[in-house]
């Protein structure tokens, strides 16, 4: 099958695109997010419960659903998800997945560590001084 073709044939094969990073992505970028990414809507259940550390309740809160439903799910319930369930849940296993919104994160995290530090720095001299009457 030719993918790089325009057409059915393009839109045959199901291909992780991040919407934020599609343009941005090289083509190592690319294959190691194809790679990476789960193909069936149970493997992607799977993949983001395993991600959530087994609470399905936060999963379930992230795709606005259920926690049982979350279960059947990754059980291989023989009902399909619906579109909107469809998208969320790619949405959030492509944020997972996809390099350039793990560096993103990683920036964030760094900037967030960096804040409150500088937070808690701040905070040691008031307490040294003792109360203020």
């Amino acid at each position: 099958m030719n993918t790089s073709s325009p057409g059915p044939a393009r839109n045959n094969r199901k291909a992780p695109r991040c919407e934020r990073h599609d343009a941005l992505l090289h083509p190592e970028e690319q294959a190691e997010l194809a790679a990476r990414f789960p193909a069936s809507h149970q493997a992607q259940m799977a993949f983001l419960l395993a991600a959530y550390t087994r609470n399905a309740s936060a999963v379930a809160a992230l795709l606005g659903t259920r926690a049982r439903t979350v279960h059947r799910y990754c059980r291989g319930w023989s009902m399909p998800p619906g579109p909107r369930l469809r998208r969320a849940l790619r949405r959030r296993v492509l944020d997972l997945v996809c390099p350039r919104c793990l560096s993103d994160r990683a920036v964030e995290e760094a900037r967030q560590a960096k804040r409150d530090a500088r937070r808690a720095a701040r905070r040691i001299p008031r307490e040294q001084d003792g109360p203020h009457r």
